[in-house]
């Protein structure tokens, strides 16, 4: 890895089981926060900006392309884990899905994607990126499922993803630089 990486996680989202998951707006609060993240001093150089093309990251990280004068790249691949029928779920099961994921990294059941899929898929959108630009300074806003996979993994600390993912807030953010965690996700 030649850029710096700055990842951070989609602000709050109003879940809307009326709209499909990645169509989610974001909350009263997470339109706060979204306008918060574009005067956060670290991000005032950034050189690129991408997101999923989840309404949820597009949204998070649009105050900051707007101020800044920016395009957002959208790329498909850094999505949140397919969720099949994660909107029809109620929370209690959805935890349970997560969990079970979590425990066997090839499990998928309802359409859900195995852990080791969504990260392999995630893992070659943020190499792909990283060979496509030189010495740049990149912010990339996907979701914390995802996230905390790829953080985990580049830590060896595939063995505690519930706690990290737990841990994870919508204002945390992490950076890599030349392929080595300069800033966590979680604290």
């Amino acid at each position: 890895m030649n850029n710096e990486l700055i990842f951070i996680r989609h602000a709050e989202t109003k879940v809307d089981k009326n709209i499909s998951i990645p169509e989610w707006d974001l909350t009263e609060d997470g339109y706060v926060h979204a306008n918060d993240i574009k005067d956060i001093p670290e991000f005032q150089d950034v050189d690129i900006l991408i997101s999923s093309t989840e309404n949820k990251s597009y949204l998070t990280i649009k105050p900051l392309a707007d101020k800044l004068g920016k395009e957002i790249i959208k790329i498909e691949e850094l999505g949140e884990v397919v969720r099949g029928d994660g909107e029809t779920l109620s929370l209690e099961e959805y935890n349970k899905m997560k969990k079970k994921l979590f425990e066997d990294f090839d499990f998928s059941k309802n359409g859900w994607e195995s852990v080791n899929h969504a990260l392999n898929r995630y893992s070659k959108a943020v190499k792909k990126i990283d060979e496509e630009y030189n010495h740049k300074k990149i912010l990339i806003c996907t979701h914390g499922t995802v996230m905390t996979l790829y953080f985990a993994k580049l830590q060896d600390k595939m063995n505690d993803l519930m706690n990290r993912r737990k841990t994870m807030d919508e204002e945390d953010w992490g950076i890599i630089k030349n392929g080595k965690i300069i800033k966590d996700i979680v604290k």
